[in-house]
């Protein structure tokens, strides 16, 4: 089942070997349980990096990071994002409550960042649609998760710091049909400094998605109602 025009043809004229008479564009019936329930989060929600990872533990199906985790590039990046005062000062001046809710691989080990009082961390008994509902604007990288949150007509930003490492092969990840600059529901950041700014950006001006990325996402998806299950 498809949700977008451009996925459904992708399957279709890709090397997936299936046809019409078992790829079906009908958008996700998750799609049909989204509701709002807005508690003034803004959520960072990165994906994970397998090449920081050594191996999957086969009893428990979960990852296990690399001795050198907390010296990666990503793990400092998001440590020092949650942690960023100017970020949470501004958030709290403006009654927001900055959260953070990594990859299910990453959350295993989110004890590894440092934690304060000001920011929120979900755990893995959290659930997608409940963290959708509450959040104001969602934070990510490359996750295709937040489809879910853009459905909602909310606004998204993408941080894209390491994009060379996370596309060089090492990683699941792979460049497809969607590209973020051209398709993306929000603007991009490649920095630290950027990412931070534009975050202040939407806090200080109520979290408003912007006519832009409102008309990308109208004419993103092929469905835009709460029939994608019938």
């Amino acid at each position: 089942t498809c949700t977008v025009e451009k996925e459904y043809r992708s399957i279709l004229d890709g090397s997936y070997y299936y046809d019409e008479s078992v790829v079906w564009l009908t958008g996700l019936a998750r799609f049909d349980r989204l509701y709002n329930d807005e508690k003034k989060y803004i959520t960072i929600m990165p994906t994970w990096r397998k090449y920081l990872m050594s191996h999957m533990d086969n009893d428990t199906g979960i990852w296990q990071e690399k001795p050198m985790f907390k010296e990666s590039a990503y793990f400092n990046f998001y440590n020092s994002l949650i942690n960023d005062k100017r970020l949470i000062e501004t958030a709290k001046k403006h009654g927001y409550t900055i959260c953070f809710m990594p990859h299910p691989n990453i959350i295993t080990n989110i004890d590894l960042f440092t934690k304060n009082e000001n920011v929120k961390f979900f755990t893995v008994d959290d659930e997608y649609r409940d963290v959708y509902a509450r959040s104001n604007l969602v934070l990510t990288d490359y996750s295709s998760a937040v489809f879910d949150f853009a459905y909602l007509r909310k606004p998204l930003l993408y941080t894209q710091f390491d994009k060379s490492e996370f596309y060089g092969g090492d990683h699941v990840g792979a460049n497809g049909y969607f590209q973020f600059e051209r398709d993306g529901f929000g603007e991009v950041a490649y920095d630290y400094d950027t990412t931070v700014d534009l975050l202040i950006e939407y806090i200080e001006n109520g979290c408003v998605l912007k006519d832009k990325y409102r008309e990308r996402i109208d004419s993103f998806f092929a469905f835009n109602d709460k029939n994608n299950c019938q």
